[in-house]
């Protein structure tokens, strides 16, 4: 059995996930927001709205823990809403899916194969594949349905063989 943790090529979570908590912190904001303050409703809506297109930079670049992203989020949304619900939300939110993300895995064994990610487990029996190599920890898998997956292996600490991987591989393709 061998087991591979995949480098996600996908758009960090963290960002996506910020983006759009930002996003409805915004609109939240301006949909509402107390009567008393409208220059300073209007100034948080336009801060969030501009944090959240900002945001990857934010992240990324500066290196802003997006924690702390949210907090001030909150604070602006409780300021402008004055209801402690929605700033709750918005931290609830962002953290659970922090938590709830799982990087992506593939397990190749006697069975076949199981692309582990964080909505689908797809397995795929043996007889799908016209090939399976693994080379310089790039994991091609060739489905006879002209389907090509190119997946990136995550350097680990226990290296894989790759001409007794491939050598599995190519005793269950042949069957």
């Amino acid at each position: 059995m061998y087991t591979f943790n995949i480098k996600d090529n996908s758009p960090n979570i963290d960002v996506l996930v910020t983006r759009c908590l930002l996003a409805l912190a915004s609109i939240a904001s301006v949909l509402y927001q107390s009567k008393q303050y409208f220059f300073i409703n209007v100034l948080s809506a336009v801060i969030l709205f501009t944090a959240a297109i900002f945001v990857n930079t934010l992240l990324v670049k500066y290196k802003v823990d997006n924690r702390i992203l949210l907090i001030v989020a909150a604070i602006l949304l409780f300021i402008t809403t004055h209801a402690i619900i929605f700033a709750a939300i918005l931290i609830v939110y962002g953290m659970i899916v922090k938590k709830l993300y799982k990087e992506p895995v593939v397990t190749i064994n006697t069975e076949g194969v199981v692309i582990k990610k964080m909505f689908a487990n797809p397995v795929h029996a043996w007889d799908e594949f016209n090939n399976i190599i693994l080379k310089d920890n790039l994991l091609t898998l060739d489905f006879k349905n002209n389907k090509l997956l190119q997946l990136t292996i995550v350097e680990n600490e226990i290296m894989v063989d790759e001409g007794s991987f491939n050598h599995f591989c190519s005793g269950f393709i042949g069957v």
